[in-house]
């Protein structure tokens, strides 16, 4: 079967399952246990979160999905967002802060204030407490940052970051290894497992730059520059990623 399509999610999913994992929120997993977390960061379209949720939601499962407050490709407020929000809470799915650190001044008490700010007016529009963050293009200084940000947990903390295993589809790719094979999973580990639904939403199976051919063409061109600035190596011009090594979203 090929990977990065919906039925892929589903199946990816029923393997952990069936390995005895049981997925947690941030608050409760354990890095000693076979816990599993499901995180979403939603980077470039909320609408593709849908098709994702809808999988969980089918299989009792609940996830979180991360939102941006200062996306320069879609709006957190506009009505097909909220409408996003709505059926995603109604599924039983938690709503986290995708914050933009880079956005925000270099100094610890000020990146606290603006972040719990942030998840206040996040809240406003999905009427549920934001209780998680996770950073958007985060930089090395907050990655392993033990302490909360704006009161909350993060997801970059050690106990979810390094105590407990973490696996991402970074740029439509798993660049260290299906999380089926980590070995974490034969272990019986804790796994933080972050996709970015725009990947798996359309069964592209892989083919990256379809996938963000498609949102290019639903959305406008316009929005070329600021899909290059989301996705590390993509090229605007050619249409094409370039793949890195760096860790980022996306």
């Amino acid at each position: 079967m090929p990977d990065f399509t919906r039925e892929a999610y589903r199946t990816l999913l029923q393997t952990l399952l069936a390995r005895g994992y049981r997925v947690r929120r941030f608050q409760e997993a354990e890095p000693a246990r076979p816990d599993l977390i499901l995180r979403h960061d939603i980077d470039l379209s909320p609408e593709a979160a849908l098709p994702i949720a809808r999988i969980e939601a089918e299989l009792g499962l609940r996830a979180v999905y991360f939102f941006l407050l200062d996306s320069p490709i879609y709006a957190p407020d506009a009505p097909e967002s909220r409408s996003v929000y709505r059926e995603l809470v109604a599924a039983g799915h938690e709503i986290g802060l995708h914050f933009d650190a880079a956005r925000h001044p270099d100094d610890v008490a000020v990146l606290d204030r603006e972040a719990a700010e942030a998840c206040d007016r996040l809240a406003g529009l999905t009427g549920r407490e934001v209780e998680t963050i996770s950073f958007h293009r985060p930089a090395r200084a907050l990655l392993g940052r033990s302490a909360a940000i704006g009161g909350r947990l993060h997801t970059y903390q050690p106990r979810f970051f390094s105590s407990m295993d973490y696996c991402s589809d970074s740029r439509g790719r798993w660049r260290y290894g299906h999380p089926c094979s980590r070995a974490s999973v034969t272990a019986g580990r804790a796994l933080q497992l972050l996709t970015h639904p725009i990947w798996w939403a359309h069964d592209d199976a892989g083919d990256r730059e379809a996938a963000i051919g498609r949102l290019i063409a639903a959305k406008g061109k316009d929005i070329a520059a600021a899909v290059a600035e989301t996705i590390s190596g993509y090229d605007p011009v050619s249409g094409r990623i370039r793949d890195e090594t760096a860790v980022t979203d996306a």
